[in-house]
């Protein structure tokens, strides 16, 4: 075989191995191609399940605090003066009659549910008040993590203290509405100051159980 010949077979042999690389190349690069815009789409989706739970999940939370507690009735409208339950405090081993109104009329009998918070057990901030003298003489004792309990008619109401706060006595926050079951206490601070105190001592219970009574 003479040079030249041996030339062209190799050129046509080198030929022919860049063609099969390219072709080779070529359907590597469509198949990459092809997974990975598979992938991106299969991203997405998973991204748009995920975002669509998160959002439902979020949905049924905020539901769920607009809620009242399953033992919770539908409670009717009071009126002033009359006698909507009792606080018992098993760290003091007392228990107090419940008016609503906070006039002196109520505060004289026992202790006063501040007309327009919610009453026991309701899904939103129930506020009493009574006098440091009085009712609420030992109120200082009552720590966070202790028990408080609001009887009525229809069921029993248990509330864990969250925290304790000492406010000025114009402070409004004491009697803003909450999103969940809250028992708030207040009375006049400190215990032994005499004349009106500039001062209130609160107690922010949480609702942690509701039981309601059989009819």
């Amino acid at each position: 075989m003479t040079a030249s010949k041996s030339g062209k077979l190799g050129l046509l042999f080198l030929s022919v191995l860049l063609v099969m690389f390219g072709i080779f190349v070529f359907t590597i690069n469509v198949t990459l191609l092809y997974k990975g815009k598979n992938a991106i789409e299969v991203d997405e989706v998973e991204l748009e399940e995920v975002n669509d739970f998160k959002e439902l999940n979020d949905a049924l939370e905020t539901r769920k605090q607009t809620l009242p507690p399953k033992a919770v009735p539908v409670s009717s409208r009071k009126k002033a003066g009359e006698e909507i339950g009792q606080l018992y405090i098993p760290k003091l081993n007392i228990v107090l009659p419940v008016f609503h109104g906070t006039s002196e009329r109520e505060l004289v009998k026992g202790v006063g549910h501040v007309i327009g918070t919610a009453l026991p057990g309701e899904n939103n901030n129930t506020v009493l008040t009574g006098h440091r003298d009085t009712v609420f003489r030992k109120i200082g004792e009552v720590k966070k993590g202790d028990i408080l309990k609001v009887e009525n008619e229809q069921a029993l109401y248990t509330y864990k203290v969250r925290k304790t706060r000492i406010v000025d006595a114009d402070d409004t926050t004491v009697i803003v509405p909450k999103r969940t079951a809250t028992l708030t206490v207040s009375t006049c601070y400190p215990f032994t100051y005499i004349g009106p105190a500039k001062q209130r001592y609160v107690l922010v219970a949480d609702l942690i159980s509701s039981k309601l009574k059989r009819t």
